[in-house]
């Protein structure tokens, strides 16, 4: 094996040998060309469109693709053909593909207030494309023998046709980036080249700071909301341990674009206005077009359904499922949708298209809030491995629901059954006024503060429900205090 192994380096030693990094200048080891890795990433952009809504507003695409353009054709690689990209998701994220292929979420937007600190997100995710920070790990863990074992979470193996080596890999590394970022020295590579990038386009590099600080704050929220809701934070990279304005190293990575020679003293545009008014309207949190969450309750109005699962159970709202996860992980509640077939009973269905025995003595047809259905529990492969899990069918006009309930235990479904079935049992066509509730959406409003008017004030008006002042402080960039001066434009929620 050891033989083996060294003759696999040795070939990749000889087929790719080092290459000069554009942005850095150093001699990388490299596994992949810089056109296989433009090939992969032009094929992963088309998975990331068919598993992720891109948020509808064409006005919006169109500034951030001016800017983040703007910032790329100041870059070490300003030949790439690149594509920033508004991803109809809550969550607060950025992540790049190889090749130029930039997205960011309209819930990181959210937290900006800035044209600046827009170009400083979209920047830092340049950097990682002009360093080829996914083609160096890759490269790396081939050179380790750790490639086979990266995650991802873009699909196994989605991209047909890439002969070179860790191809694949390549790709799962974007996707780990997408959850956790590069690794430190990577992110301050990032930070180092964003900024230097924003200075030679005119923006004032000390924005890089600003929007850090601003995703600290955030990540402190987000961990004392996550640990009152019992599950695991959602964090942006969260690569700092300390607040950026008392980190040294991202203090000087920052500074370096103050230095620049070729850096025009004119390097100061902060764009707090122009960003403000682009970001008027934008929908905070839940899509009423993706169903919204209220409590317990999930409410879908475009599919006419809304389900109440057990207290406690963060729910999150995935692109292709519905999840909610007992504390500490120990049950979870899955749903997904399928298309129905009228031809089945929902028992047929889950035999015929699901391949689960349905003659077991603990199957039962149902008939739930007026929809028929089926339930049984049957041993099934989970996340967890095999467990035995609770499965049941809903029909909804023309779509099958699927309802899987499983437990970290392998003896953990008596114990969570019942609150399974709970939900199952709560599944329901929207009334008259749930389909009220389901097409209530929160959005961003600019507004000019008045004399006397402060966070504590306007938080008793949110429509926000858990921690109102919180959240207006954070998109406006005074967490956790600040006040807001007569006149100044900021930022509240409104339902519409």
């Amino acid at each position: 094996m050891k033989i083996l192994r060294l003759l696999l380096l040795l070939y990749l030693a000889v087929t790719y040998g080092c290459a000069t990094n554009p942005a850095t200048g150093d001699s990388d080891f490299m596994t992949m060309s810089e056109q296989e890795e433009i090939e992969i990433g032009k094929q992963a952009h088309q998975q990331i469109l068919r598993q992720y809504s891109v948020y509808n507003d064409l006005e919006l695409q169109n500034y951030v693709q001016y800017v983040g353009k703007k910032v790329a054709d100041n870059s070490h690689r300003p030949e790439l053909d690149y594509t920033f990209t508004v991803l109809d998701s809550r969550e607060v994220n950025a992540f790049a593909l190889p090749g130029g292929y930039v997205y960011i979420s309209r819930g990181l937007m959210a937290y900006l207030n800035t044209e600046a600190e827009l170009a400083a997100v979209l920047g830092h995710e340049v950097g990682h494309v002009t360093a080829r920070h996914a083609a160096r790990q890759q490269s790396a863990s081939q050179l380790t023998g750790l490639g086979a074992a990266i995650g991802t979470i873009i699909g196994e193996a989605f991209i047909p046709g890439i002969s070179s080596v860790g191809g694949q890999e390549l790709v799962g590394m974007a996707g780990t980036a997408f959850l956790r970022g590069y690794g430190r020295d990577h992110e301050l590579e990032a930070d180092r080249l964003g900024a230097e990038y924003l200075a030679r386009s005119g923006y004032n590099p000390d924005a890089m700071l600003d929007v850090i600080g601003v995703l600290k704050n955030q990540e402190l929220f987000e961990l004392r909301l996550a640990r009152e809701e019992g599950r695991q934070p959602r964090i942006y990279h969260g690569v700092f341990s300390t607040h950026p304005s008392s980190d040294t190293r991202l203090q000087e990575v920052v500074g370096f674009a103050h230095d620049i020679k070729e850096v025009s003293t004119e390097s100061t545009f902060i764009g707090r206005t122009e960003y403000l008014q682009r970001v008027d309207g934008l929908v905070y949190g839940e899509s009423t077009d993706n169903g919204l969450i209220k409590g317990r309750d999930f409410y879908h109005g475009n599919m006419g359904f809304s389900m109440r699962f057990p207290q406690r159970w963060p729910i999150q709202n995935l692109p292709d499922r519905l999840l909610a996860t007992a504390q500490g992980g120990l049950a979870m509640v899955q749903v997904m949708v399928q298309p129905a077939d009228p031809r089945l009973t929902p028992k047929d269905y889950m035999n015929q298209r699901m391949g689960i025995d349905t003659n077991s003595r603990n199957g039962q047809s149902l008939t739930i809030n007026g929809l028929p259905a089926y339930t049984t529990t049957a041993v099934l492969d989970t996340n967890y491995g095999k467990r035995l899990s609770r499965m049941s069918v809903v029909y909804l006009g023309n779509m099958a629901f699927v309802i899987a309930g499983y437990t970290r235990d392998v003896n953990g479904l008596n114990r969570y059954d019942n609150a399974i079935l709970g939900a199952v049992r709560s599944f329901r066509p929207l009334s008259n006024q749930e389909r009220q509730v389901a097409n209530l959406t929160n959005r961003i409003k600019l507004v000019r503060a008045r004399e006397g008017e402060d966070f504590d004030k306007l938080s008793s008006f949110s429509p926000l429900e858990k921690f109102p002042e919180e959240q207006l402080r954070l998109i406006n960039a005074q967490y956790p205090s600040g006040d807001l001066e007569n006149g100044q434009l900021f930022k509240i929620i409104q339902s519409n």
